[in-house]
């Protein structure tokens, strides 16, 4: 059986984590929600979310398949976008008929 250089089982071998390794990358889908994890984030169910995107009232979304999220910073932006001020409450008219 031929012997393999060292630096060829170098080359082919998985890293393992050190202290001298740089930082991770980001993962991809960093900064997005599924719908389930929306949900839980406003507290309401998964369904709510689902009738506000059939009636087109929801935060934007991403398609990817079968899959949904929800940008963070999206759901943030639609958040403010949302946003009320308290309107005054109106004082209801007395009805100055009087039934006899």
């Amino acid at each position: 059986m031929p012997e393999l250089p060292i630096n060829s089982l170098q080359e082919h071998a998985t890293p393992f984590p050190d202290q001298h390794s740089p930082a991770p990358t980001p993962l991809l889908l960093e900064g997005f929600l599924r719908r389930e994890e929306l949900a839980q984030q406003f507290g309401l169910s998964p369904r709510t979310i689902d009738r506000w995107e059939a009636l087109r009232i929801g935060p934007p979304r991403i398609s990817v398949g079968r899959t949904i999220l929800y940008s963070i910073q999206s759901v943030q932006e639609w958040l403010i976008s949302n946003e009320r001020q308290q309107s005054p409450v109106k004082m209801r008219r007395c009805s100055s008929r009087v039934k006899l």
